[in-house]
């Protein structure tokens, strides 16, 4: 009995030398990685090909007016109605939109990313977004990278009825009277572009805000936000930014994170009344994967 406890361990280990062979191959190693790239870009693929997800987000807004509880906004960022965002998939994300009847749509920089006679068509459906306030938009820096900037902004502006908020703001009113601020500013990229009449000025934006209403901040860029918030000292409780992508793929997670002061997700500022939602974006840059996060539509609902 003895002889065979001790006999059967030995029988055993003796698998093991090869086992470990297979492991340690570069042929099994190669063959492996592979495979699991194959199978996350396989995945990845999939998140761009499914219909983005609502992220409902309650967002608590000092000395918010009673009559403006439960105002609600719909967050589109980074939409790059492209090469590969058609038609098809712009229609999905306008009916996902109107579906949930927003008060206010706001479209946070990147909403196309290519030339303006090239992309007409994909962009047709913009004009059936619906809200009770309006669609109000601020430049990403892809808007930048085609042609001439103002040509979009007309676009926008006469064929979708989209109020292009240029460093400028409007005054929403409730029916007492309550009013949100909702300002917007050209994108931090401009900076280094100096085009005419382009650049991030949140001074001007936000110069007639009272100080007394809840201010939204729509800025690209988390870096530029940042920056507004070390210049300002006017009032800002709510900024809506994109660009991330929430890292996007696992190759360039750690750059992106490295590279902005927020990620992704609800930030509330230390000893300040100001928040800043980040958001993973409607949809991709670049190839159409994403690993790290979902497609992704944002319902913010203010709360006093």
């Amino acid at each position: 009995m003895i002889s065979t406890v001790v006999e059967l361990p030995s029988s055993h280990l003796t698998l093991c030398p090869r086992a470990l062979a297979i492991f340690r191959s570069r042929k099994f190693n190669t063959t492996l990685s592979l495979l699991l790239s194959l199978c996350l870009t396989g995945a990845g693929f999939a998140v761009t090909r499914s219909a983005p997800v609502v992220n409902r987000v309650n967002v608590k807004i000092q000395d918010l007016p009673h009559s403006l509880d439960g105002f609600t906004i719909v967050l589109l960022t980074d939409v790059h109605i492209g090469p590969t965002v058609d038609q098809k998939r712009i229609k999905e994300i306008v009916t996902k939109t109107n579906a949930l009847h927003p008060d206010m749509v706001a479209i946070s920089g990147d909403l196309v990313d290519g030339f303006l006679p090239i992309l007409i068509q994909q962009t047709l459906p913009l004009k059936n977004l619906k809200s009770k306030y309006g669609i109000f938009y601020a430049t990403g820096n892809h808007e930048y990278y085609y042609g001439d900037v103002n040509e979009w902004l007309h676009y926008f502006t006469t064929k979708f009825n989209i109020t292009v908020l240029h460093n400028s703001h409007r005054n929403l009113c409730s029916s007492s009277g309550d009013c949100i601020c909702i300002a917007g500013v050209d994108d931090l990229f401009t900076e280094k572009l100096r085009i005419p009449g382009h650049y991030m000025d949140a001074e001007r934006a936000l110069d007639g805000c009272g100080e007394t209403q809840p201010v939204i901040l729509l800025v690209h860029q988390p870096n530029g936000a940042s920056k507004i918030l070390r210049s300002t000292k006017k009032r800002i409780d709510l900024i809506l930014s994109g660009h991330t992508h929430a890292g996007q793929f696992y190759i360039v997670w750690l750059l992106a994170y490295l590279k902005n002061d927020f990620l992704y997700g609800h930030y509330k500022i230390k000893n300040s009344n100001t928040q800043i939602y980040v958001s993973s974006g409607v949809n991709y840059w670049g190839p159409p994967v994403k690993m790290l996060n979902l497609c992704e539509i944002t319902l913010l609902t203010l709360r006093a």
